[in-house]
């Protein structure tokens, strides 16, 4: 098959769907979207529960956040058709010793920590970065004999579990210099009960009745890019398609693959400039996963939103993780949505380790990770074994190679690297996905759709200009 668009767009996510959705808008129909999974939505996947059919659980993005600036939860609420949940009521924070740890044992010294680290910065912009792990170690070399031992394990506890589960990797690779140092959200966060989906499907539902199926070509993977002359021209395994303008919209860890055996290798002709070449190596994303526990009968507190499991210990052996090795936090299903069920969060290399078990003894030894930190919560003796886990797979996808962009020790700044994309290689080569908006939308699904916006307008108001 063989074509010529005046757009192709690379990648069904929200941010590829929003781009088509606006050029429809604008007067350009002539639109061809590429997309290597036989499914649209890219890193948005809802699964529904087996057990609990009125359930669904997001194992990519759960939440709308940003609730005072986000046009997808604005459209939710207008449409009436998703179910939320403001998940930010009751919390809870416990540890292997303890089974609720008081905030006033943390709050304060982790706050200090966090302006440490900024002071650091503020005061020495040359200061080297470093982990998040050494700078508190740093910290707490110049400030031990003012803090009480119990209250010093609880706080960075704490830090770990608000730096690791935000940007899914391990304190001792997250960048001291970076890590917490983002704009604060605008608003709440609410969790999609109905499923991201059905927030794709709103999307859809702007564009005409047959565009996905005469517009979105599905299992189709791009192989080559040559934007050597005015037309670019795009290579799949079997078919070659032209355009006057190319929207990319792929994961950002997808440009860092050098290795043309590698299933999701693109080759550009020319080759990426040299700014894409020096930068590509922090393009490696983190990898925020979920584990979903499914029981039969609810044992713990029924209105507690979340359960936040503090780690005072550390890995010995990444690859044979130990309970309580890590920190995660603990959704409460019985809380949001009625039904048994949490979903925990982790992060790599935790997230990575559980996709690589033995699939023969998986979710044995998954449940022998979690069943002490879930035991601490329990109002039962002994923890029922789940009747049902499942569990995000985002590293192992060759298509995603993480769950999104995070902040490891020697990256540049947030905003050079979402620069680098927002800019296009051209006019007619250009960027968008979550991971090229800067600000607090960056890595969200409420982040990809203003790209594609922002993409589509670009695009437009070229076309504008040569009329």
């Amino acid at each position: 098959m063989t074509g010529k668009y005046e757009v192709i767009i690379i990648g069904a996510g929200i941010s590829g769907i929003k781009t088509a959705i606006d050029l429809y808008r604008g007067g350009v129909n002539n639109i061809l979207i590429l997309e290597a999974r036989n499914c649209i939505g890219g890193r948005l996947k809802s699964v529904k529960s087996e057990n609990f059919p009125h359930v669904t659980y997001d194992l990519g993005a759960s939440w709308f956040h940003d609730a005072l600036a986000n046009p997808l939860f604005d459209k939710a609420r207008e449409l009436g058709n998703i179910d939320y949940y403001f998940d930010d009521g009751e919390l809870v924070y416990f540890d292997k010793d303890d089974k609720t740890v008081p905030s006033w044992k943390f709050e304060h010294i982790t706050d200090e920590i966090i302006c440490y680290i900024s002071l650091s910065y503020l005061k020495d912009p040359n200061k080297p970065d470093i982990s998040l792990k050494q700078i508190c170690q740093e910290y707490y070399e110049k400030k031990h004999d003012l803090i009480d031992p119990d209250r010093w394990g609880k706080a960075i506890a704490t830090i770990r579990i608000f730096g690791e589960l935000w940007h899914g990797e391990s304190w001792d690779n997250l960048s001291a210099k970076f890590v917490f140092d983002e704009d604060g959200h605008l608003g709440r966060n609410v969790l999609v009960k109905s499923g991201y989906s059905k927030v794709i499907q709103n999307e859809m539902n702007e564009l005409p009745d047959k565009f996905e199926t005469t517009n979105i070509k599905l299992n189709t993977s791009v192989k080559c890019i040559d934007y050597s002359n005015d037309i670019i021209n795009i290579h799949t395994g079997n078919d070659s398609f032209s355009c006057d303008y190319v929207v990319l919209t792929l994961p950002r860890s997808l440009y860092s693959i050098d290795d043309p055996n590698d299933p999701s290798y693109i080759k550009w002709v020319p080759e990426l400039p040299g700014d894409f070449k020096k930068l590509s190596h922090y393009f490696e994303a983190g990898s925020l996963g979920k584990v979903v526990f499914e029981f039969s009968e609810c044992f713990w507190s029924e209105t507690v939103d979340r359960f936040y499991a503090l780690s005072k210990q550390e890995p010995k052996n990444p690859n044979d993780p130990q309970p309580w090795d890590y920190p995660t936090i603990l959704i409460n299903y019985q809380a949001n949505s009625g039904v048994p069920a949490l979903v925990a969060l982790t992060q790599n290399p935790l997230s990575s380790t559980i996709e690589n078990f033995d699939p023969k003894t998986k979710n044995e030894r998954i449940w022998q990770l979690f069943q002490p930190v879930i035991a601490q919560i329990s109002n039962a003796k002994v923890p029922p074994q789940p009747i049902n886990i499942l569990h995000t797979s985002w590293n192992n996808d060759i298509w995603a190679r993480g769950a999104y962009c995070t902040s490891k020790v020697g990256c540049p700044d947030s905003e050079t690297l979402t620069n680098l994309f927002a800019k296009g290689l051209s006019n007619k080569i250009r960027f968008a996905g979550s991971e090229t908006v800067d600000g607090s939308a960056n890595g969200c699904a409420h982040g990809g759709w203003f790209s594609g916006q922002r993409e589509a307008k670009y695009i437009l108001d070229d076309i504008a200009k040569k009329l």
